[in-house]
């Protein structure tokens, strides 16, 4: 009976042995699994699953933390107050955002690199490093070029069940708020303050989700430009809009004039959005400088949303 005993525990050793063996050869196969990714820079060959990341893009380095996926390095030379845990130290810092440390990064040896617009005079030299992919949310339809980003970190992280929730989420929540803007007929002017000289930004533009997916209209035709088309306060007044949307860019560069001291003044008292409560101070961070991600795109909605009246 000892014998038979022995032998069947035995047997079992040997089989969870092999069963053991031959899953971790599986896994090693998944692990080194390659997929062809094409993206607004080219088309890149990546690791899925990929473990030594850097990335450039704040809106990224968020989707990536809000499903989990850890990164080795980014810069923090404006690292937003919501991403405050990657100024631990054992996030390496890889320089500024337009001037990225290559001989930080190699050393580094990464084995993905994600930048965005800001970085793509490097992307030639990031890609002789290791495979980078290039993403934007800067284009003409800010949800489509979100969605696209997704869709492609779900794809190299194994990721897309998780991010295809979230953003349907979005989606919902966004034309809940067009649906009661279109339903008001309200119109609306973006404005980029800076030290108190104004910017203003209309359709397919960097703030063009105000009006392409919020719902708003345009109170004016302003050219599509990344630095909007500059005016003064009196154009405000002139346009006399139903809500004024304004970022301050100071709040996130410095500066000597806030917006809520350049707003201060008896033109703008005169318009309309003043009198109706309805000059809305948007987050700097989520709207300027970490736009695209999963929780601050659903920041400017409940921004948007908690400004109707």
């Amino acid at each position: 009976m000892k014998k038979i005993l022995g032998l069947l525990a035995l047997v079992t050793a040997i089989c969870v042995g092999v069963f053991f063996y031959l899953t971790s050869g599986i896994e090693e196969v998944t692990a080194g699994e390659k997929i062809t990714i094409n993206h607004v820079m080219g088309t890149t060959e990546v690791v899925k699953n990929p473990k030594r990341v850097i990335v450039f893009d704040y809106g990224i380095v968020e989707m990536l933390d809000t499903t989990g996926v850890e990164i080795i390095g980014l810069p923090k030379e404006s690292l937003p107050k919501f991403l405050e845990k990657y100024n631990d130290e054992k996030y390496v810092n890889v320089g500024g955002l337009k001037d990225p440390n290559l001989e930080k990064i190699y050393e580094m040896k990464p084995d993905l690199i994600i930048i965005s617009g800001r970085q793509e005079p490097f992307y030639e030299q990031l890609s002789k490093i290791a495979p980078t992919v290039g993403l934007t949310t800067t284009g003409d339809d800010y949800l489509k070029a979100l969605k696209t980003n997704a869709k492609t970190m779900g794809e190299i992280f194994s990721k897309e069940t998780e991010l295809t929730k979230e953003l349907g989420i979005i989606e919902n929540n966004l034309n809940e708020i067009k649906e009661n803007v279109s339903n008001k007929n309200l119109n609306a002017v973006v404005v980029l303050s800076n030290n108190g000289k104004l910017s203003v930004y209309g359709l397919k533009s960097r703030f063009g989700i105000i009006f392409d997916h919020f719902g708003f209209k345009p109170v004016d035709e302003v050219a599509v430009s990344t630095h909007g088309s500059k005016v003064n306060f009196e154009y405000l007044l002139e346009k006399n809009p139903d809500y004024i949307f304004v970022v301050d860019r100071s709040a996130v560069n410095g500066g000597d004039v806030s917006a809520n001291k350049a707003f201060d003044n008896d033109i703008i008292k005169a318009t309309k959005a003043y009198k109706d409560g309805n000059i809305i101070f948007l987050d700097a961070e989520t709207w300027y400088t970490a736009t695209g991600g999963i929780k601050t795109t659903q920041k400017m909605a409940d921004e948007v949303k908690a400004g109707l009246k």
